[in-house]
This record gives structure tokens, sequence and C-alpha cells, in this order.
């Protein structure tokens, strides 16, 4: 014995919409918002950096002054491609919490210029003076840059 087929409903049938018919909204942060999370964060870690070395007993061996021109570096090298990377992947989701753990992970990424300088030493272990505070920094500054975005349709 065979079973019948299913009988289809006399309902009404609605198209199936395609992502071409439906925009999703983007997150667009404009260059001033840029600034404020990107560069603003940055001159606040290389001035940390700056006070660091005029205190006495910390500089003692000079340790803190080769770090101001690699904090440099990495933020022409890593932010800026990475903030802007990060803002263009997430450009479709509207949390900002993502976009704020992009920006840290890309902070985090300021460290390990250190090893890429070619530097010895002591100078591999100061990696987190720079990554951990310029992560924190950054994310801090994409949270306060968050008024300056704005959401826009596709």
């Amino acid at each position: 014995m065979t079973t019948p087929a299913p009988e289809k409903s006399g309902g009404r049938r609605r198209p199936a919409r395609s992502s071409a018919d439906s925009p999703s909204p983007q997150l667009k942060l404009g260059l001033t918002g840029w600034f404020v999370s990107w560069l603003v964060p940055t001159a606040i870690m290389g001035g940390l950096l700056l006070g660091l070395s005029f205190v006495p007993g910390l500089d003692g061996e000079g340790y803190m002054a080769p770090l101001i021109p690699l904090l440099g570096a990495a933020a022409v090298v890593v932010g800026i491609p990475g903030t802007l990377l990060v803002g263009w992947i997430y450009r479709h989701n509207l949390n900002p919490v993502v976009h704020v753990l992009g920006y840290v992970a890309v902070g985090l990424l300021y460290g390990p210029v250190v090893l890429f300088a070619g530097v010895g030493g002591l100078m591999p272990m100061l990696i987190p003076i720079i990554g951990f505070p310029a992560g924190v920094l950054l994310g801090l500054g994409r949270w306060a840059a968050q008024p300056l975005a704005r959401t826009v349709p596709e």
C-alpha cells in the first residue's frame, strides 16, 4: 500500500525574499569618528610612555625611550590598516561591542611590533607595556566614538 501525496493548502504563497531585495543596514564611522577611535588613544599611549620615561627610577637603563618610536610604527603599520579592516569586516554588525572588541584585538597587535624591531635583551619582555594598554585604549576610543557612528541602509 502506498502513502498518498500530501495536499497543498490553498493559502496565499509569499514570494521568497532575496538578500538583494532587503538591504541590510551598515554601521558607518566617519573620518572624525575614526580619528577619535584611533589617533586619540595612540597619542595618549605615546604621552603615557613619554611621561614614564621621565620617571627617575623607571628609565634607568633607557628602556622606555625606544618604545615611543616603536609605538608610532605600530600605530601606522598595524593600527591604521587594522582599524579600517575591523570597520569594513563588521560593517553589517550593528552591535558596538563587536567593534570595540575588534579594536582591542588590533591594539593588542601593537605589542609584537617590538619583536620585528630587531632589538635584543629585555625589550621583548616589554611587549605587554605596549600591547595591553594600547588594546584597552583603542577599545575605549572606539567606545567613545560610538556617538559619531551612524547607521545607513546599504
